[in-house]
């Protein structure tokens, strides 16, 4: 019954016996018939997922089964000694576990005082702070101050945050989260100025919201001061732009922050834009950014000229370019840039590998689902440069350094490498059949790698400059590993 979501809003004794010891997956209560299924919970022994509406103080005794992995608190209250008690129940079942609170809420501790206890707050609050909840991810739609109270000092692995006043609630708490790595923030404005960040965080994602250039900055200056390796992603997040900034009540000016930020090292910094404006992509000028992942076309053109002042930037990843984004001009430092989907002509791919040749160190460049269009598609292109032009640039480029990485390719893209100096060269798919004719012809190419290949692809050529094959992930034929043995003794004794 791993399949089977049940959903209770009026329930009978009777029909939670029925339940006892079955496989059901999903389980939501949406009265506080919690009671009833209390004594049954423990026996779901595949239930994964449990959400529960109208629970109150007095059920305070929920044991949960072993199987466990997510619990919603949608819509109640309870004391603080039940929630810290549920916590300490979460951190049992020692393994990855999500706890959302909805609309939930933690009563005062004038109520504390009220509620039928023989567990003191004190006492649960020292047994939940010896708790490793690492593993415990903690979602917030609305907070109240108690709440986030119980949180203080723990260890809390993933905390996500999805209204601005959860925000400001849980701000002078964050820094005492000694284990939090992912923090995930929804509704944060301008107005939330002061987030202090805890030394673990290796993540935080800014997911809807706005901001201003001083936020961003001082928000930078933090992860820098980080001293690790660190995630920053601002997905439908705008920063505000200059005019709005000056409306803004800012006792530190852009240019202070600026100068701050230009002295940090940020080369530790992993930076994902899925939605950005020039307003963002301008504070990132001449920064040290290390990592940079852009989602969008849009944000792609916005970057264009601010590519080449990333001074330490090292790996570029990039989703959605289209032929129209021809002028990609690359800093000196990079040594990794993946397109993960897209499409270009092949002017424009020539043109790529000609800026990664004159790098002059090694590079991975990867195409995973990347397209190439034919020469029908872009003869009707308002091109300056010919197609042949570059390919003879192309040629006395010296491309041993370069390694290229192709997930999904058509016959357009392998045309290209054609006669070329590339160096290592690592197939992901079947597509190696595309390559079968052009392997021979890449004079300098010492590293293959193949994945996927199957035993019906016979024919494989190979260069004589060929030092390592590695046949990764596929099937052969012992007549086609025989041949490919035959050919590698050929290579060697040919030197």
């Amino acid at each position: 019954m791993s399949n089977i979501e049940i959903l209770v809003e009026n329930g009978r004794k009777e029909l939670f016996e029925i339940f006892r010891d079955t496989s059901i997956g999903i389980l939501s209560l949406r009265t506080a018939s919690v009671t009833q299924l209390s004594d049954i919970l423990p026996t779901l022994i595949q239930l994964k997922n449990l959400y529960l509406r109208g629970i109150f103080v007095g059920h305070c005794d929920l044991q949960l089964p072993a199987s466990l992995h997510c619990i919603s608190l949608q819509t109640g209250e309870c004391s603080s000694e039940w929630l810290c008690s549920l916590l300490i129940n979460l951190f049992a079942l020692r393994h990855p576990v999500k706890c959302e609170f909805r609309s939930f809420v933690v009563q005062s501790c004038e109520g504390d005082f009220c509620a039928d206890s023989n567990i003191q707050v004190s006492d649960l609050r020292s047994q939940l702070l010896e708790c490793d909840m690492s593993n415990i991810e903690i979602l917030v739609e609305n907070g109240n101050k108690e709440l986030f109270e119980i949180f203080l000092d723990t260890s809390i692995g993933i905390l996500s945050l999805r209204t601005a006043d959860s925000v400001v609630q849980a701000s002078d708490i964050l820094p005492t989260l000694i284990k939090l790595k992912n923090l995930y923030l929804r509704g944060i404005s301008v107005v939330h100025c002061d987030l202090h960040l805890p030394a673990s965080l290796h993540c935080i994602s800014l997911q809807t919201g706005e901001c201003s250039s001083e936020w961003l900055y001082s928000l930078l200056i933090k992860l820098s001061a980080l001293d690790h390796p660190v995630k920053l992603e601002l997905q439908s997040f705008v920063v505000q732009s200059r005019e709005e900034d000056l409306a803004a009540d800012s006792n530190i000016h852009v240019s202070d922050h600026r100068s701050k930020l230009l002295e940090c090292d940020m080369s530790n910094i992993e930076i994902l834009v899925e939605n950005g404006r020039k307003e963002l992509f301008e504070i990132f000028r001449d920064t040290t950014i290390g990592i940079l992942s852009l989602r969008t076309a849009d944000s792609v053109s916005h970057l264009s000229d601010i590519l080449p002042t990333l001074i330490k930037l090292k790996k570029l990843y990039l989703r959605g370019i289209s032929v129209g984004h021809c002028d990609l001009q690359l800093p000196a430092s990079l040594h990794y840039i993946s397109f993960q989907t897209g499409e270009c002509f092949s002017e424009w791919l020539c043109s790529l590998l000609i800026k990664l040749s004159a790098l002059d160190h090694p590079v991975k460049f990867e195409l995973c689902s990347f397209v190439v269009k034919s020469r029908g598609e872009y003869l009707g292109a308002d091109s300056n440069i010919h197609l042949s032009d570059l390919r003879s640039k192309v040629l006395a480029c010296d491309m041993s350094n370069i390694e290229i990485l192709v997930e999904n390719g058509r016959k357009e893209l392998f045309e290209i490498f054609r006669d070329t100096s590339i160096g290592i060269l690592s197939l992901r798919t079947a597509s190696v059949t595309q390559l079968s004719d052009i392997l021979p012809t890449l004079i300098q190419l010492k590293n293959l790698y193949l994945r996927g290949i199957f035993v019906g692809h016979c024919d494989l050529k190979l260069p004589a400059s060929l030092h390592c094959i590695s046949l990764q992930t596929g099937e052969c034929s012992s007549e086609w590993l025989c041949s490919l043995l035959i050919n590698l003794f050929c290579i060697r004794s040919s030197r």
